[in-house]
Formats: C-alpha cells, sequence, structure tokens
C-alpha cells in the first residue's frame, strides 16, 4: 500500500483517473468513465469494469475513488484537477478554498461545456474525502504571457472589461512539451519552439524561452485549426448569416461549431483521423487537405510571431501517431528548414501528459 497523488480530468462525457505514487510520480493506475449522460462505462487499467450504466460524473467520480483507488492505496496526498478556464484571474495553479471554487464557477459562461464538469470534480473529491487537499491547474495558465496586443480584439474595450480576449487552451499539454524538450534537444529548447498539440481538439503555440508567445486558439476553443467537429477559423459573418437566413438562434449555431463541423462535417464520414487517412472517399481526402493546409498556414503565423523556429513539436493524438499528417507538414515547411527527411531543423513528437504536469503541480503546492 502506498500514498498517491490523484490527476482528475473530467470532461463533458467522460471522467479520467490517473494514479501517482506521491514519493516519485510514478504513475501505477489509469481508470476512464467514458458516456457519461449515454450509457456509462468504465475501464480500470485498459480493462472494462462495472459500473452502473446510468451514472452521472458525481456518481462515477465517488465509485472510481470508494471502489478502485481506495483498496489500492494507503492515503491519497493530494487530488489535482484538470480545469479548463482559468480567465485573467488564475495564471499558476492554486489550493483550492471556498473563495476559489467560487471563482472557477464564475468563469462557467467562458466555457460552459467544460467548467461545470471540472467543478463537479471537484466538489465530488470533496465530498469522498472532505480532508483530502485538492489544487487546480488551469489549461489557459500558460498563455498568461502572451504579450497584450496579441491578447485583445479588435472589438470595444468595454468587452475586454466583461472578459472577450483571447486566452488560449491546451497550456497543460504545451507546459509538458517543454519539460520533457530540453531531454530531447537540449539548449534548442529554450529558443523558438513552434508545438502542435492535435486530437479532437488542435491547437498551435508558439514559444520562445520556454514562454508562450502566440496560440491558434482564442476566447474559446473554438478558434484557429480545423478539429474533429470544430472549424476553426470561421468569418464571423457566416454566423450572422445562419441567424437572418435560416433563423438559427445562439444555442443551434453552439451545437453546429462545437459538434457537427472540422473534420466531421468537411467529410461527412468521421472526425477520426485514422478512418479519413484510410478511406479511398474524396470527401476524406478534402478534409484531410483542409486540415493540412490550414495547420501549415497557422505554423507561418506562429513563426512570425516569435521570429522563426528552431524546433516543430507534435503531441496529442493525431500529432503522435499519425505519420502521414506530419510528413506533410514537414515537407510544406522547407522555406523555415524543416523537412521530413533527415537533415532538417528538429521534428519531434512528444506524448501529451496533462496527467503528470497537474499531478507533479499538486505535490509541489501541497508540499510548499
Amino acid at each position: 500500500m502506498m500514498e498517491a497523488i490523484l490527476a482528475l480530468n473530467a470532461g463533458s462525457s467522460s471522467v479520467k483517473v490517473t494514479c501517482y505514487e506521491a514519493d516519485g510520480l510514478a504513475p501505477f493506475l489509469a481508470v476512464q468513465a467514458d458516456g457519461i449522460g449515454g450509457e456509462t462505462r468504465l475501464k480500470v487499467g485498459g480493462e472494462a469494469a462495472d459500473i452502473d450504466g446510468s451514472a452521472d460524473h458525481a456518481t462515477a467520480i465517488r465509485h472510481i475513488l470508494t471502489e478502485i483507488v481506495a483498496p489500492r492505496i494507503e492515503r491519497c496526498v493530494a487530488v489535482g484537477h484538470r480545469v479548463v478556464h482559468g480567465g485573467a484571474r488564475f495564471t499558476a495553479p492554486e489550493i483550492v478554498n471556498d473563495a476559489v471554487l467560487a471563482d472557477i464557477a464564475a468563469l462557467t459562461p467562458l466555457a460552459p461545456s467544460h467548467q461545470p464538469h471540472n467543478v463537479t470534480g471537484i466538489r465530488s473529491i470533496a465530498a469522498v474525502w472532505p480532508q483530502t487537499p485538492q489544487v487546480a491547474c488551469f489549461d489557459t495558465a500558460f498563455h498568461a504571457t502572451i504579450p497584450r496586443k496579441r491578447q485583445v480584439f479588435a472589438i470595444p474595450k468595454a468587452y475586454e472589461a466583461e472578459g472577450v480576449r483571447r486566452y488560449g487552451f491546451h497550456g497543460l499539454s504545451y507546459e509538458g512539451v517543454m519539460k520533457a524538450l530540453p531531454g530531447i534537444v537540449g539548449e534548442a529548447a529554450n529558443g523558438r519552439v513552434i508545438a502542435a498539440h492535435l486530437g479532437n481538439g488542435a491547437s498551435l503555440c508558439a514559444i520562445s524561452e520556454g514562454k508562450s508567445r502566440w496560440t491558434s486558439m482564442g476566447f474559446t476553443p473554438l478558434e484557429g485549426l480545423v478539429m474533429g467537429r470544430r472549424p476553426g477559423r470561421l468569418d464571423p459573418g457566416v454566423l450572422i448569416w445562419l441567424m437572418r437566413e435560416k433563423g438559427m438562434d445562439a444555442d443551434a449555431i453552439d451545437g453546429l461549431l462545437n459538434r457537427k463541423c472540422g473534420l466531421y462535417g468537411l467529410s461527412g464520414l468521421s472526425q477520426d483521423m485514422r478512418d479519413l487517412l484510410e478511406s479511398d472517399n474524396p470527401a476524406a481526402a478534402l478534409a484531410v487537405d483542409v486540415f493540412v493546409d490550414r495547420l501549415v498556414m497557422e505554423i507561418g503565423a506562429a513563426a512570425a510571431a516569435i521570429g522563426g523556429a528552431d524546433v516543430l513539436v507534435f503531441t496529442g493524438g493525431i500529432g503522435e501517431n499519425a505519420a502521414p499528417i506530419r510528413e506533410r507538414v514537414a515537407d510544406a515547411l522547407g522555406y523555415l528548414g524543416f523537412s521530413a527527411a533527415p537533415g532538417g531543423k528538429p521534428v519531434i513528437v512528444v506524448p501529451a501528459d496533462e496527467e503528470g504536469v497537474i499531478a507533479a503541480a499538486a505535490r509541489d503546492l501541497v508540499a510548499a
């Protein structure tokens, strides 16, 4: 039996709990509940396990803690949480207290699809283990170093006072990349790094001297690259047209942009890059072409933001596993000195490890 630190990631229809040894942070157990809101399914260490099919987030977390985690550990030292939106208030991890939780909940209008589940995760842990310290780790915090000229939108200043500005996301993933990179490329990690987190959600980050200087996502995770079911950069006039000509309200537009666009909308087949790369359907090929083209163009913007690029990093499900995408992108960036063939600047794959970043932050804050 050992003392443990947990990293909890509560998504819109899933809960992922990764357990780490408190001494050394070696991971020893991963538990994931999927399909919440429909037919909840559970996997423990990759193997299917029993759970009430109607379990909501709170019920799933309680089951994971009491039935799966607790019998395997002596004590939980801390629980770290991925919180999608930290707004302007949170620029580093924080120990959760009533005031912090209230401030996190108050940010729900900025991330209505994610923030409520992050709050539920914190409250669910407190209900089961009320004495266990909890630490909130914010996906926006890494981007707090972006210059103000890249944070603001060219709209009336009054809206910024209400929180309308560029925040950026996937910050925990980029933080993990930057922790791993010195061991791979040495001093070049302190230079000009362009990192691409490519998964169902996708973004870019331009990093220099270890700090975020630009990112492709903005006020919400909708902006930037083409994603699994999100369109990325889109002329706002399209939304005005949808309202005027199609009578769509905010909820309908939200559903369209978050669930029916992107690779899925372009192909009419799938949001999964693996399916599209294997398909001989012309619509699938077009979806892949648009994905790569947008990615290459946005990398150009990232390079402009930091005066060039020394290292290109891929992470996330597509970034790590879709070699044809990496090769096409690298070959299109010859003008920056990159190539899929040997001899160019470093093109690196770094496995995403948001949970490891969360666990380390929880350990450090609780020990402070």
